[in-house]
């Protein structure tokens, strides 16, 4: 889908954060790096792996937030809202990207949405970590719970899984992180919940890029003959920073060049 079929609007989200608290029911799961779907999330707070806690921890400070309004591919009307977050966990110095889906209608084409895929990975060379809370819990807008982080993997939308095929490395692709999900305001889960993605903040940072972020509706024949549509979104990315000596490197060698320039103006 062409970045032109899809508009966006953004603001600076001004939401009021939930007070921290040290409880936890689960935490963050390293993703397999095998394109196979990570194990561990249940229909059950109490024993999902994937369960943060009902708020976050007292180390994460916000760095951004940024909402954007999501139109329909069909006849672009809006459909509903997504939410993209950064923030720094300084007891781990980790970077922590959370992701939120609020869909506003269903009679625009969009009736479900089956998976958020987060871009921006390729060139991170550790290991990718991912867990959940309820938006209701961080967003004061959001409404009360929230559909749970499901089977996250690093792959890229699949359609028809299987479990042989994973095993073979053959849906691994090192840039993406699928989320499965399930948002339906016919089956009263309007929403996502806040689906979090840690990565380390040695030598890396974050980055807002276009079509970094993909939703999809998968097609149905058993839900009134859903067809599958794709919107993309801008979002946040992990994006390298030089390490010292390399950025030192870099400084003489602009530092040698603008010696250069001057002494050919003063020839």
């Amino acid at each position: 889908m062409k970045a032109t079929m899809l508009k966006q609007s953004f603001a600076i989200a001004a939401f009021t954060l939930a007070a921290t608290s040290s409880a936890y029911a689960g935490g963050f799961v390293d993703l397999l790096d095998t394109g196979a779907r990570t194990p561990g999330s249940t229909n059950n707070t109490g024993t999902d792996a994937f369960y943060l806690g009902a708020n976050l921890p007292s180390t994460w400070t916000l760095q951004a937030t940024q909402t954007s309004t999501v139109y329909s591919p069909v006849n672009s009307a809006a459909v509903g809202s997504f939410i993209d977050s950064v923030w720094l966990d300084s007891a781990t110095n980790s970077y922590i990207i959370g992701s939120y889906f609020q869909l506003d209608n269903n009679t625009n084409g969009i009736t479900e949405i089956n998976s958020i895929v987060r871009t921006g990975f390729a060139d991170y060379a550790g290991t990718l970590s991912a867990s959940w809370v309820y938006a209701s819990d961080v967003y004061g807008s959001a409404p009360a719970d929230g559909y749970r982080l499901r089977d996250p993997a690093r792959s890229d939308y699949i359609a028809s899984y299987n479990a042989g095929t994973a095993a073979t490395g053959a849906y691994f692709d090192a840039d993406k992180v699928a989320i499965r999900t399930d948002v339906s305001i016919g089956e009263d889960n309007p929403n996502s919940g806040l689906y979090l993605i840690s990565f380390s903040a040695n030598n890396y940072s974050y980055e807002w890029v276009s079509n970094a972020v993909h939703i999809v509706q998968g097609a149905s024949a058993n839900e009134g003959g859903r067809i599958r549509q794709d919107m993309w979104l801008s979002g946040f990315a992990v994006t390298q920073v030089p390490e010292a000596e390399t950025y030192a490197m870099f400084m003489a060698g602009l530092g040698l060049m603008g010696a250069v320039v001057r002494r050919r103006k003063s020839a």
